[in-house]
């Protein structure tokens, strides 16, 4: 897979003696930038997505980690710059955050398949998920990407109990659809107007979102991803199921 260039360098003009430099990159960002995508590519698989700090990585990279904000953002854009991934997450899930709480479904779904309708953007998550399936320290990464960055902060925003367990289901839903619709061409989903589309999904993720949970389900004190970190939301193994 070859490495989209999300920044490039801009050429530099000869300075004379007492010139000051203004504005642009200093000398050797190119390098820098190089530098800490090598890294990245190691540590995300060796520690995972959320096991994996700026400050660890600008420190094997030798660089201070602003030059990391500077170059990807956030973390996410680091993490989208070593795989591809074509939309920043950060900022959908920040996004997300901000809708009103009932409106929470029908928002991801329209932005999800907004996103998935372009072939820049489709075609490498595709790629992604084929990766995932063939190779379990990517798939790790994906899930673990997926559920920080976009259906946690859905469960978050809703206030819903057992945020784990329906932040996998709602990752479920919006994969499943996505290969759905676009890899296996389902014909009634593939011909379908774009706001029906919206409507059908976004009802499915806020009934995952809001829906009490049976006790069919998984137990109340799941443990959810080890590499997630553990929200307050989850029920200790000796409380009631809420």
């Amino acid at each position: 897979m070859c490495q989209t260039v999300l920044m490039t360098d801009q050429p530099r003009d000869s300075l004379g003696p007492g010139a000051r430099r203004r504005g642009g990159r200093r000398p050797g960002s190119s390098s820098s930038r190089q530098k800490i995508l090598e890294v990245a590519r190691l540590a995300f698989p060796a520690n995972g997505y959320a096991g994996t700090s700026l400050r660890g990585i600008a420190r094997d990279a030798g660089v201070d980690p602003s030059l990391i904000v500077q170059f990807f953002g956030s973390k996410a854009g680091l993490f989208g710059a070593v795989v591809e991934w074509p939309f920043d997450a950060t900022q959908i899930g920040a996004q997300i955050r901000e809708v009103p709480a009932e409106q929470v479904g029908e928002y991801t779904a329209r932005m999800f398949i907004s996103h998935w309708d372009l072939d820049e953007h489709r075609n490498p998550i595709v790629s992604l998920i084929h990766a995932a399936l063939a190779d379990p320290a990517a798939a790790a990464m994906l899930r673990e990407f997926i559920t920080v960055n976009l259906t946690l902060p859905m469960v978050e925003r809703v206030g819903a109990d057992r945020p784990q367990f329906r932040a996998a289901l709602l990752g479920s839903q919006l994969l499943g659809f996505g290969l759905s619709r676009y890899a296996l061409a389902f014909d009634a989903l593939a011909s379908a107007p774009n706001e029906d589309l919206v409507a059908a999904l976004g009802a499915t993720l806020q009934h995952s979102c809001t829906t009490p949970l049976t006790a069919a389900g998984p137990p109340a004190n799941e443990p959810g991803d080890s590499s997630v970190a553990n929200s307050a939301a989850d029920v200790p193994a000796s409380g009631p199921t809420r």
